[in-house]
Formats: structure tokens, C-alpha cells, sequence
């Protein structure tokens, strides 16, 4: 009777184990690369939020990019169903310098979010 105690309580510990390591797992695998923190730092500032555009509401836009050995964007693709907000992402990222980055031949997309308040950051995923 103990044993079979011992070998519930064994199983029921192990099973959580096995939850708890997918958790930490998860956790860690959306902490941003140093570049992609770069990256969001650099297009946030040269974004910022585009009140005459939204006028208080959000979108979220896709953008495909690489950066050339001068560390300048360009800008491949912009997906959003705002003509105006595609044209001014692009005005304001396509041919500019990163700053603080060492991005040479890198290529990426990321979602960016414009949240309803130009005080609020943006949001970024990759």
C-alpha cells in the first residue's frame, strides 16, 4: 500500500515538472534578441505615432525590411489596409540610418502596433 502511495505521489510530481519546464521554456523564447530590441528602439523613434493618420484609434501594420552594410533600412514591404499609413511608415523608415546597431545584410519583418494614444509606445513582435 505504501509503495503504490509513492508511485501516485512520484507521477503527480513529475507530471507538474514536466508543465512547470514548458512554462519556463515559453517564457524564454519571447525575450527579444539585442537587435531586435535595437530594432524596435530605432523604428519607435523614427515612427512615433501618427495622429493625423489614425486620429485616435490603433492599427497594427506588417513590415518587411532589410538593412544594407551602412546600416540604412529598406523597406521591402508595408501590409496594412490604410493607404496613408503605409505611406508614411515608409517616408519615415525607408533610406534612414539606424542608430546604435550593428545590422549589416539583415533582413526581418515585424508587427508593429499603433496603440490609440500617441503617448503610448508602440508595441513590437517578431
Amino acid at each position: 500500500m505504501r509503495n503504490l502511495a509513492v508511485i501516485i505521489v512520484s507521477i503527480f510530481l513529475l507530471s507538474t515538472a514536466a508543465f512547470a519546464g514548458k512554462g519556463i521554456a515559453n517564457k524564454k523564447s519571447h525575450k527579444l534578441t539585442n537587435a531586435q530590441n535595437q530594432v524596435s528602439k530605432n523604428f519607435s523613434n523614427m515612427l512615433g505615432y501618427p495622429s493625423s493618420i489614425l486620429d485616435g484609434t490603433s492599427e497594427t501594420i506588417m513590415i518587411a525590411y532589410s538593412v544594407d552594410e551602412n546600416d540604412v533600412i529598406h523597406v521591402q514591404e508595408i501590409s496594412s489596409s490604410n493607404p496613408e499609413l503605409k505611406k508614411y511608415v515608409l517616408k519615415h523608415l525607408d533610406g534612414k540610418k539606424m542608430k546604435n546597431v550593428q545590422m549589416e545584410g539583415k533582413n526581418g519583418v515585424v508587427k508593429v502596433q499603433f496603440n490609440g494614444d500617441k503617448k503610448q509606445k508602440l508595441n513590437f513582435q517578431y
